[in-house]
């Protein structure tokens, strides 16, 4: 994982992005390009993953905003190929509410990934290029469903409301997170997790006025 230094230009750019706006429950959501703070070179994969190496689940970026005025969470994240190609792909958000730091680290080689909700979004070219998406407070509720976008063949976005992730402890502006694409759900992580970004780390939400 590379952790990318941004010029105050740069800071400035991402957040405009990330940030989402008042105005929209969900959709909030342009490709990010270079201002991804989360990089990775096309192709590296989860040290302990034996399943296919696609491109569409290879990350190559990766971020996560929270805007103090919209009360709105967007996360996106660029892959190395198209999300459709070789699917159903999903993407899975981990997000530390609060309470996570007292959870077992479920990830082989992972163990500071540790999280109390997740956001999974699912490419599956049955769909044509319609993602689908919901929220998973991993506590015995029914999922909600968001709506991500495809901002670009390679490229996916999702803004939401905070409240659809309630706190465990710590405020939205705090709460931290992990991305890792997978080639199935259900399976274990050495079949199904492509990759981490950034790896073995829970990140700060990027905040935004």
């Amino acid at each position: 994982m590379r952790f990318n230094r941004l010029s105050p230009l740069a800071l400035a750019c991402t957040a405009l992005i990330l940030g989402g706006c008042a105005g929209s429950s969900t959709n909030a959501v342009t490709p990010a390009g270079p201002s991804f703070r989360f990089t990775e070179a096309a192709g590296t994969f989860y040290k302990d993953y034996t399943g296919p190496q696609r491109p569409a689940i290879s990350a190559i970026g990766a971020d996560g905003s929270f805007s103090n005025s919209a009360q709105m969470i967007t996360v996106v994240a660029k892959m190395a190929g198209p999300v459709f190609a070789g699917g159903p792909n999903y993407y899975v958000w981990g997000f530390d509410r609060g309470t996570a730091s007292k959870n077992a680290a479920p990830f082989p080689d992972e163990p500071t990934i540790k999280f109390d909700a997740v956001l999974i979004v699912t490419a599956d070219p049955a769909n044509g290029t319609t993602l689908t998406g919901v929220i998973n407070l991993l506590n015995g509720a029914t999922p909600q469903p968001v709506t991500p976008i495809l901002a670009a063949a390679d490229t996916i976005g999702v803004t939401f409301p905070a409240a659809m992730l309630p706190s465990t402890g710590a405020a939205p502006a705090q709460y931290t997170w992990n991305l890792w694409p997978r080639s199935g759900l259900g399976g274990t992580p050495a079949a199904q997790i492509a990759a981490f970004i950034p790896d073995n780390l829970m990140v700060n939400l990027l905040n935004s006025p």
